[in-house]
């Protein structure tokens, strides 16, 4: 309690001496707070560098740790079902992850045979940096699309079970269930 006390005991004084509100000297104490907090992360992110920034808000899996995560959280779910008992799952894709870039559009137009016309589009992708570090700008990254998923289970003989294994993955992956294979383990 003594820290408390000397805490209040300063704000009397300070109080006492400019002739504020403690409320408003609570408030003007926050502020000085979270000004200190921004500019202590400012120096931290300046430190760091424009390349490390980058990494850090760019970490993106591959394709199969993709397949790996989507494997792991199918077997939590199947394996939770009713009856699903012991489960292993494999999925496959169809491609990796996709990154989609920035860039400026321009429609041209000429007149071919007559008077049929064509346009084009010229892509003109917008890049960053300098001549020996030039990126394009990430606007979203496109996940893979799942083509099938394998689902090996102890419960696969019964055919509710079966039918639940496949309307969850369907429903979880938005895939048909011609895509889904689910077969009793030995």
């Amino acid at each position: 309690m003594k820290a408390f006390d000397v805490i209040k005991d300063i704000s009397d004084a300070i109080c006492a001496k400019t002739k504020l509100s403690k409320k408003l000297l609570a408030v003007i104490v926050l502020f000085l707070i979270g000004l200190a907090a921004l500019l202590v992360s400012e120096l931290e992110t300046q430190e760091k560098g424009p390349s490390e920034a980058v990494t850090e808000q760019s970490t993106q899996i591959s394709g199969d740790e993709y397949a790996k995560e989507l494997e792991n959280r199918l077997i939590s779910i199947i394996s939770a079902l009713d009856g699903a008992g012991e489960t292993r799952v494999m999925v496959t894709l169809e491609s990796g992850c996709e990154e989609v870039y920035l860039y400026n559009s321009d429609y041209g137009g000429n007149e071919e045979q007559g008077s049929k016309s064509s346009y084009e589009q010229k892509k003109e992708y917008v890049i960053v940096g300098d001549t020996q570090d030039e990126k394009g700008i990430v606007v979203r990254t496109v996940e893979p699309k799942v083509r099938g998923v394998a689902v090996v289970c102890k419960g696969a003989g019964s055919e509710t079970i079966k039918n639940r294994i496949v309307q969850t993955v369907t429903a979880l992956l938005d895939i048909s269930s011609a895509n889904v294979s689910v077969v009793q383990m030995e």
